[in-house]
């Protein structure tokens, strides 16, 4: 397996960064520049490019055009944001695009796709007919993110939810089983991210509740509690919810278990 080239913009300067990204995937990285990345992919093994388009300079995006169309030979992987995703999409469909990667998105989550996508490198590559639909699955996936409900009464945590959650989920808030049940007469989102213990209508209450609507009782629900208790865990758990999370279990393992369950 070759080497993977990440080009990204040169006002873009994390060394720490860089160097976590090439002890994980092996890259290198250089600024984006159609005749030096011409000159990398004659003169060495590479596999995969990574072209990453956060604070890219119109003299940038005109070298990222002039990559994609001219060097065809080697695959290319697209991290950005989506409004950048569908240019480069609409204008690139003969490049051999294997992913869209809509950004924000954790450092960790980044490097597994980079991962398996190097090891889906090591079979034989799909056609270009196959790589126009992969590419199409792809932005079409990315146009819509997951909906999530979060139902919390503590307002900071509903904040701090909010504020994990937003860069990768579209976040709406409830800050009761009764608000919650009135948004879902209204809207059916993807996930239902409930808080166990609430006054007047706890989690359990609530989850009844849901269940017992035929319009949204298939709706998954998550719930989410700041005790550690097996009895807790045990009665939560006889109602069925797709998940149990910890509150102190930290961000990344909180959107790592939501974008494991989708």
């Amino acid at each position: 397996m070759g080497k993977v080239l990440f080009l990204k913009s040169s006002s873009l300067e994390n060394v720490a960064l860089n160097n976590k990204i090439n002890e994980r995937i092996g890259s290198f990285f250089m600024a984006i520049h159609e005749e030096e990345v011409r000159k990398a992919v004659e003169a060495g093994d590479i596999s995969l490019i990574i072209i990453y388009l956060k604070n890219v300079s119109d003299k940038e995006r005109s070298e990222i055009s002039k990559i994609l169309t001219g060097i065809l030979t080697v695959p290319y992987v697209l991290a950005g944001e989506r409004e950048d995703l569908h240019k480069y999409f609409v204008a690139n469909l003969q490049a051999h695009i294997l992913r869209y990667i809509k950004t924000p998105v954790l450092l960790s989550a980044f490097i597994e796709e980079i991962k398996c996508i190097l090891e889906k490198l090591g079979q034989s590559l799909p056609n270009n007919e196959e790589l126009v639909k992969i590419a199409k699955k792809e932005i079409v996936e990315k146009e819509a993110p997951k909906h999530l409900l979060v139902v919390d009464d503590d307002l900071v945590a509903l904040r701090t939810m909010s504020n994990v959650l937003n860069p990768l989920f579209k976040v709406s808030v409830a800050k009761s089983g009764a608000a919650a049940i009135s948004f879902l007469a209204k809207e059916h989102p993807d996930l239902i991210l409930l808080d166990y213990q609430m006054p007047v209508c706890d989690g359990l209450q609530t989850l009844e509740m849901i269940r017992a609507e035929e319009d949204y009782k298939n709706i998954p629900v998550f719930f989410l509690t700041g005790v550690d208790d097996a009895d807790l865990v045990k009665k939560a758990m006889a109602l069925k919810p797709e998940g149990y999370i910890l509150k102190s279990a930290g961000p990344e393992l909180l959107i790592s278990k939501i974008e494991a369950f989708f």
